[in-house]
């Protein structure tokens, strides 16, 4: 699969926020040939929003807004890299990883192998153990 955006600095990002853009900034400075594309504030799960008497409009945006999201999704060699950005990332940041590849899978079964990847500023205590136990990556810059 192919992202919406080229791999690489831009004038903003979808959903991140300003200490989660200089996470995000400061990795791709030092990995600029980690991903091909990305894409950015993906929706995946289900929508706890019911439909009943909304407008069209105003369904849409419930839509959107009652699902999880992505931070980023990265594409490189055949691989989908689900990507959770967090400044001085902890222990909550593992399962949300692994629950948002998960529904990631479900809702796009034919995108083959499905990475979780935390990437952080700050190396926390226990956390790189953790995240191999649990196969999900884990990148401090």
């Amino acid at each position: 699969m192919i992202g919406q955006f080229i791999y690489g600095h831009l004038s903003s990002y979808p959903h991140l926020r300003e200490k989660e853009v200089e996470v995000w900034e400061k990795f791709i400075r030092l990995n600029p040939d980690f991903f091909d594309t990305v894409d950015y504030d993906c929706v995946c799960g289900s929508n706890p929003i019911k439909e009943v008497g909304l407008n069209a409009a105003t369904t849409r945006d419930a839509m959107y807004l009652g699902r999880w999201k992505i931070d980023v999704v990265g594409y490189k060699n055949g691989i989908t890299y689900v990507v959770e950005v967090r400044p001085r990332a902890e222990l909550g940041a593992i399962s949300q990883a692994i629950d948002k590849a998960i529904l990631y899978q479900r809702e796009h079964p034919d995108q083959g192998e499905i990475e979780p990847i935390i990437i952080t500023d700050e190396e926390r205590p226990d956390m790189r153990a953790l995240t191999a136990e649990h196969d999900v990556g884990y990148i401090v810059v």
